[in-house]
């Protein structure tokens, strides 16, 4: 029969290819008499090239491999495979000497691998259908297009193509599918029925002295029994009656355990005899534990039992298949030494597929006494295998001989395309040629060959299924396929399609009659609620364990308890459910003071499970298409300070790759996961299945424990979490045609999401206070934060591609955020977070930076079946010339350009808007209360903030957020006699306008409208600020300032925390400067990187005590800017008006300052960053700075009453007045060192000043009209550059020329009257004063010149004093 030859054939396939003392012809004949027993098989030293491993076996093999297959009664009796005994020992690549002929074999035999399954890739193309020059298989038709005629080409093309091309009736193809579906499941029930498979004694290990000769590493994993037998209605292993109508397998596994030793004993130094008995004994069992393993998968046990009804569609009562799993018990364990051991692996594996182009010429002598072999190891390997290769490929010879060797294989390929049998001679030939060229090269000498046989009008042969000397297309191809092995090769034959073609009709209804199927059955439709299929999954006992040390506690471990999940399958209604339960879950921590501390509990109703979660398709309940239901009950979290700062200290090593290569290699993977989903989600985008969601997690909590571990004792910080709610909105099934307007139907085309979160809290909780009955008050003396609500709606795009919709919208809003703190509540929480010892982050050395990775034959394959470039050598009618190097290049090219290509497409696209964000908080939102701590609480300061909001629109190119405060308050509350509370700050009640408005842009200077919409600006940020109001209250300061003192800490950094931070600090402005030094190099001198805008309409300050008013301040009108571009800084301020009343209603002198003119100061600054550096020193014309400042008259009317009541009022403030004079001094030594730095460097900068200065007016009295005036007169500075020339200095030093005119300074009597005008009475008239400074910029190098030059000249001084001047 046609089954035997099936076996034979698969078992020669797959053992072929890593099985070495393989007899094909005994194990055929094996076959045929029904018992195959194959012993000690020795597996191949490069069975793992497939995976591309730095890898070798050093012994592999297989004990006893058994197979009875009982032919006489294949339909009734058991089929029996047993394999006893795989071992394998897998060493590093280098552990093994080089052997050159081995090495080439197994590179040939690779590329032959590769080969194969290039074309067989390519043919699998051609019979999809793909054709037009697609593939190799498809060039038939795209070169015979021209060249033949119709009738012939489309005769050839049916002949050669007669499956992927054959036409088909629809309606016909789909009772044939439906049976041939029941066909197949009849014929996989009755094979399951009779198969026994028992599997036993697997140990797979690796051996590793080269990472860390001073601590070995080895791992593995074992199998102690695998097995798979049939049972009885009890689930008892028997052997199952004929007469049986269910079917009862019982699959169990037995000791399966992973393992990683360090600093183990290497064992692949020895013999092979020794390796095996060595691997035999390390596999765990029930009378056999193996010693000195270290596990992390300690050995598990697990059952599982398949119940089949094969007649269950019919009776409808129970499941066609039920299939319970259950595993006793899972443990994985980790220590510090494995999780070392495991990085240092990682690196190390780096190391070695780098090292594998270099192997040949690796020394086998050890590194000690020996440098001078391997400093000739690395001169040699780079030399042949970067520089003297490179110099050989591209030498006219080797180009003359690679092209001879071309043209030669594509006359042995055309041969080998059009005759049937080749000699000896020219397969040998062939063999020869394949092993001097390279993939590619091969792959387009046998396009181009084929390309020619068929313009010549030659007849091309048919490939086999795979290649010509396999049998390809799958394990089963010769039962399903043709009859190959039967007949001789004759592609003019028909080929057999069905059953009825492969088997006789005797042999056809004896099969049927054995599996129980009838050729005139069909697929029942089945009733929707009838669940057909059934799998469940139960572990009872789940850990993960975390240790220092292999005897010592454990520093973290969780366990999860009773873990099922339950998989269940509705063919009527094409529905799938996953419903998975977590019962209980728990994690401990380090132990201290003789108590485990418990981080994780469940503390939710036990009637519950704590996690479940319930996934359906076509839901019976729902009109949705797909429903997901995520319910949980709370769970307490505590933090335990030391646990998380040992597990901190776990997962930091000395080398500062750890977790940084970990997540790296986490990110690539999922790289290539998510494109080879590309299409699958874009499909699923495409559906739009409808999801009904729902999210409903029960509120847990976080406890922070005083000194980090939680005791009966300690004062705890609680965080409630809140109760989470995420519910889908159905938008309802409305038709397009039932919406009045296109923005209804834009409104309805996302998919949106309500999300709730309720009652997150925040307590403080002292010890013996019942705070877990304070959790549910609302509110009470233990909370800080109010119970909170918060409200979210997200909503997604239907539609991916329209520059009218947002993908992405999310809008909500906060109804009330009420802050409530006391002295001692505030004390307590800084007391609770210095007492908490946090983790210490050890030095780590910077990681250097990496050398490219050796480019493989590997890299190149992915570009192989790209025909585009295949084709583009086979339109030439002459020979190409490809090398190795430059097959990859033009590989790499190709991919390069299609990936500008495609970029260059996406950018020419409208853009897209990715996100808009609404947020808003409405009314009394924000309240943050500080209250004292007495016998009762009482209320000091109350700070109010009145509508919040924050819109943001993100765009493919670009960024908008506006941001917007609409009132905000300060009150104080503790006032004796009074009942109203002290508005402190206050701001104003105008509709519609905002006391402070932010708005926020950044672009993408690659945008198309980057120029156009934001003037090449990348980001821009303006301020508005409308009014606000100041109540300067002397109690109300006063209490509050010593409120503040109170609470507030006085914890000064440690010395050596200074200098850290120093260090660091330093070190950061280095790296500043650096980056900013290549930053400048790099961007486009047009680009603006930052503009601000910011602008104060009114600034209003009161100032009073208990009893009176003092003063009023008014400021208006401050504008200011700044720009920011890589080579120019610029940065303005303008003052319009100031204003201070004296409000004392005896002075009639209401006006103490105020400004005579337009406005107070415009001040302008432009900055030139290394302007003055290099060539441009010693040109003068170069400035690093200009400062252009005009300062309007400021009037200032000096009353020695009024001044004494405002220095009254600040005198109270000793306290704030000394922190105000040290904060004075540290600026005052910052701008010290900073001008230190300046004059180091002789910083340039241009000044023109021109200030108008003080007028003052000294009243004879507060109620008098008679003033002295005193006129400062006006100010001007400006200044120039040049040079000293000075032999013996490295550059000539600058000197800063600055002129100082002081004009118009002058002395009268006046009368202060409004309305009232007389000419001022003259006491000093007019002097003029002129003032020339020299300053030498390079005075802490150059001394011959002073470091300040001052010179002055001042004109006749005129004063005139009569007696009537001395009555004032």
């Amino acid at each position: 029969m046609v089954l035997e030859s099936v076996v034979a054939d698969l078992l020669n396939r797959f053992l072929g290819d890593y099985v070495e003392n393989l007899n094909k012809s005994q194990l055929k004949l094996g076959i045929w008499g029904g018992n195959v027993a194959l012993d000690n098989l020795q597996i191949k030293e490069n069975a793992l090239s497939e995976l591309d491993v730095p890898f070798k076996i050093k012994v592999g093999q297989i004990d006893k491999l058994t197979l009875k297959i009982p032919w006489k009664n294949l339909y009734g009796e058991a089929v029996v495979a047993t394999l006893e005994g795989l071992y394998l020992l897998i060493v590093p690549g280098a552990s093994i000497k080089y052997d050159v002929e081995k090495e080439e074999k197994y590179l040939q035999d690779n590329k032959q691998k590769e080969l194969s399954r290039i074309e067989e890739a390519l043919q699998k193309s051609s019979e999809k259908g793909t054709h037009s020059g697609d593939t190799i298989y498809g060039l038939e038709s795209f070169v015979c297009k021209d060249n033949k005629p119709e009738g012939r080409k489309r005769k050839k093309h049916k002949k050669h193509f007669k499956k992927p091309f054959k036409s088909h009736d629809h309606s016909k193809d789909k009772p044939k599918a439906e049976k041939k579906d029941t066909f197949l499941e009849k014929l996989a029930t009755q094979v399951i029925k009779n198969v026994q498979v028992k599997i036993t004694g697997i140990h797979v290990k690796y051996e590793d002295d080269i990472t860390d000769p001073l601590r070995p590493l080895s791992l593995g994993v074992t199998l102690g029994e695998l097995s798979l037998l049939t049972a009885n209605e009890n689930w008892t292993p028997s052997i199952l009656n004929e007469a049986a109508k269910i079917i009862y397998k019982l699959l169990r596994l037995d000791c399966l355990s992973a393992y990683w030793n360090v600093g183990s004993e290497m064992y692949y130094h020895g013999s092979r005899e020794q390796i095996l008995d060595q691997l035999k004994r390390g596999v765990p069992s029930s009378s056999n534990q193996p010693q000195n393993y270290q596990y992390i998968f300690r050995p598990v046990s697990a059952s599982a039992k398949l119940y089949i009804n094969p007649h269950a569609e019919t009776e409808l009562k129970t499941p066609k298949l039920d299939w319970n799993i259950e595993v006793q018990n899972i443990a994985i364990e980790l220590t510090k030494p494995q999780y070392l051991s495991m990085i240092d692996l990682l690196e190390s594996i780096d190391y070695m597929v780098r090292n594998v182009p270099y192997r040949k010429y690796r020394p086998d002598v050890p590194l000690h006494k020996n440098a001078k072999q391997w400093w000739k190891y690395a001169a040699n390997s780079i030399l042949e295998v970067h520089i003297r290769r490179c110099t050989r490929v591209w030498s006219w010879s080797n180009m003359k001989h690679h092209r001879q060797l071309l043209k030669c294989y594509k006359n042995m390929y055309k041969n080998k395309l059009t005759q049937s049998k080749l000699s000896e001679e020219t397969q040998r030939q062939i063999q020869d040629l394949e092993r001097a060229l390279d993939i590619f090269n091969i792959i387009l000498a046998r396009q181009q060959a084929q390309v020619e046989v068929i313009r010549s009008g030659q007849k091309l042969l048919r490939k086999k299924s795979a290649d010509g000397e396999k049998k390809g297309g799958g394990w089963f191809s010769g039962f399903w396929g043709k009859k190959e092995s039967r007949k001789k090769e004759d592609e003019e034959s028909p080929v057999p399609e069905t059953i009825d073609d492969l088997m006789t009709p005797e042999e056809k209804a004896k099969l049927f009659t054995a599996i129980g199927y009838s050729d005139s059955s069909h697929n029942l439709t089945l009733p929707k609620k009838y669940v057909a299929h059934v799998m469940t999954l139960k572990l009872l006992s789940t850990s993960l364990t975390i240790k220092e040390e292999k005897d010592v506690p454990e520093t973290l471990k969780v366990q999860i308890i009773d873990l099922s999940t339950k998989i269940s399958q509705r063919p009527g209604a094409q529905a799938l459910k996953v419903e998975t339960k977590l019962e209980h879950w728990y994690v401990t921590g380090l132990k201290q003071q003789s108590i485990v501390p418990s981080l994780v509990a469940s503390i939710g109703d036990t009637k519950s499970s704590l996690l479940k979660i319930v996934f359906e398709t076509n839901p019976e309940d729902s009109t949705a298409d797909q429903s997901l239901t995520v319910e949980s009950q709370p769970v307490e979290i505590i933090y335990d300070a030391r646990t998380i700062n040992a597990m901190v200290e776990f997962f930091q090593t000395s080398k500062g790759m750890d977790l940084e290569q970990l997540t790296s290699a986490t990110l690539m993977k999922l790289e290539e996961i998510k494109e080879r989903t590309a299409t699958g989600l874009a499909h699923i985008i495409e559906t739009r299945k409808v999801l009904d969601l729902r999210i409903n997690l029960k509120p847990s909590y976080l406890v922070v424990p005083q000194t980090g571990f939680h005791n009966d004792k300690s004062d705890l910080l609680i965080l409630d979490f809140g109760t989470f709610q995420l519910t889908s909105i159905n938008q309802g099934g409305h038709r397009a045609s039932s919406f009045s307007s296109l923005e209804e139907i834009m409104d309805k085309a996302y998919d949106t999401f309500d999300v709730k979160i309720n009652n997150v809290q925040l307590l403080f909780g002292r010890r013996g206070e019942d705070w877990k009955k304070a959790r549910f008050q609302r509110p009470s003396a233990l909370h800080i934060l109010q119970p909170m609500d918060m409200h979210v709606q997200l909503s997604k795009s239907m539609v991916e591609k329209d520059i009218r919709m947002a993908k992405f919208k999310v809008s909500g809003g906060l109804p009330l955020v009420h802050v409530r703190l006391s002295d001692q509540k505030i004390k307590g929480i800084f007391d609770l977070i210095d007492s908490i010892p946090f983790p210490q982050m050890s030095a780590m050395s910077v990681q250097s930076t990496k050398v490219p990775a050796i480019p493989t034959i590997t890299d190149a394959r992915k570009g192989l079946l790209d025909t585009s470039i295949l084709l583009e050598g086979v339109e030439s009618e002459s020979d190409e010339y490809f090398d190795a190097e430059n097959s990859f290049s033009l590989t790499e090219k190709a991919l390069h350009e299609g990936h500008e290509l495609k970029n260059k497409t996406e950018t020419t696209n409208e853009e897209f808007t990715d996100l808009q964000l609404k947020f808003e908080i409405k009314e009394a939102c924000v309240v943050l209360e500080l209250t004292k701590q007495q016998k009762i609480e009482e209320t000091i300061l109350v700070f109010n903030v009145m509508q919040l909001g924050t819109e943001a629109t993100v765009r493919t190119y670009d960024l908008t957020a506006v941001s917007y405060l609409k009132k905000i308050s300060l009150d104080y509350h503790k006032i004796q006699d009074k009942k109203r509370p002290l508005h402190l700050i206050s701001s104003s009640d105008g509709p519609g306008l905002d006391l402070l408005k932010v708005e926020y842009i950044k672009a993408d200077k690659n945008g198309p409208k980057f120029q156009s919409n934001f003037d090449n600006t990348e980001q821009t940020l303006q301020v508005a600020f409308s009014s606000l109001n100041f109540l300067l209250h002397t109690q109300a300061l006063l209490s509050t300032i010593n409120f503040l003192t109170d609470v507030i800490p006085s914890s000064s950094p440690s010395t050596g925390d200074i200098g850290h931070l120093q260090t660091q600090g330093e070190k950061q402005q280095k790296d500043t400067s650096v980056k900013k030094v290549v930053t400048r190099t790099a961007k486009d001198k047009d680009v603006i990187d930052f503009k601000l805008f910011a602008k104060l309409d009114a600034f209003c300050l009161n100032v009073c005590d208990e009893k009176n008013n003092i003063a009023e301040i008014k400021i208006q009108g401050v504008d200011s800017s700044l720009f920011l571009q890589p080579s120019h800084t610029v940065l303005f301020a303008h003052l319009k008006d100031i204003i201070v009343t004296d409000v004392d209603s005896r002075t009639i002198h209401k006006k103490a300052v105020s400004i005579v003119g337009d406005e107070v100061f415009s001040f302008n600054l432009e900055l030139y960053p290394d302007a003055t550096e290099g060539e441009a020193y010693t040109d003068m014309s170069k400035v690093d700075g200009i400062v252009s400042l005009k300062v309007g008259c400021i009037q200032i009317v000096y009353l020695h009453k009024f001044l004494m009541s405002l220095l009254n009022f600040l005198n109270n403030f000793q306290t704030a007045k000394g922190a105000l004079s040290a904060a004075t001094v540290q600026a005052a030594e910052k701008a010290a060192t900073s001008v230190k730095d300046l004059a180091q460097r002789s910083f340039r900068l241009s000044m023109d000043i021109h200030l108008k200065a003080p007028v003052i007016i000294i009243p004879q009295s507060s109620v008098s009209h008679n003033a002295v005036l005193i006129d400062l007169g006006l100010i001007r500075v400006q200044n120039k550059f040049s040079l000293v020339s000075a032999e013996g200095c490295l550059l000539p030093p600058v000197i800063d020329k600055m002129c100082v005119q002081l004009t118009k300074l002058k002395l009268s009597r006046t009368i202060v009257q409004p309305g009232f005008s007389q000419p001022d009475i003259q006491i000093l008239h007019p002097i003029n004063l002129n003032l020339s400074v020299n300053r030498n910029l390079a005075a802490t190098w150059y001394h011959k010149i002073p470091m300040l030059e001052i010179k002055g000249h001042l004109d006749t001084m005129n004063v005139s004093i009569f007696c009537k001047h001395t009555t004032f």
